[in-house]
């Protein structure tokens, strides 16, 4: 599925959760867990292509690179889901601290590979000079 069909299926779902809601409250967690495992299903059967690709980038010389993209992607999933929990908990400054955290985080994750680029491209210079 794509994110569009994804963006309509959860607003519908949404629409369907609040009209439930003024009816009968009791129905929303089953609800809210088909809606669960709707986006899971969609997930996982997106992530197919993503690990063969993947597993085909890691073959070459790129396997640092695909190992920090793939901790990167780990580090901002997790802060976005933990920031939104603590969002809905009605945290927001403790979502704030866990999303600057979490930038900080990419930050000196990122700094090897930036460090690599201005090496390479310093290399580049000296070689056109």
């Amino acid at each position: 599925m794509n994110s569009i069909k994804l963006c309509m299926i959860a607003t519908l779902g949404l629409a369907v959760t609040m009209i439930v809601k003024q009816w009968k409250s009791d129905f929303l967690p089953l609800i809210r867990i088909g809606m669960t495992v709707l986006f899971a299903t969609a997930i996982l059967t997106s992530l197919s292509p993503l690990i063969g690709q993947l597993s085909h980038l890691c073959q070459g010389e790129a396997t640092q690179y695909v190992e920090t993209l793939l901790k990167s992607l780990g580090i901002a999933v997790l802060t976005q889901i933990c920031s939104g929990i603590c969002r809905d908990a009605g945290e927001s400054a403790i979502a704030e601290g866990v999303e600057l955290t979490g930038k900080i985080e990419l930050l000196l994750l990122a700094l090897p590979l930036i460090s690599q680029i201005l090496s390479a491209a310093s290399d580049l210079l000296s070689l056109g000079g």
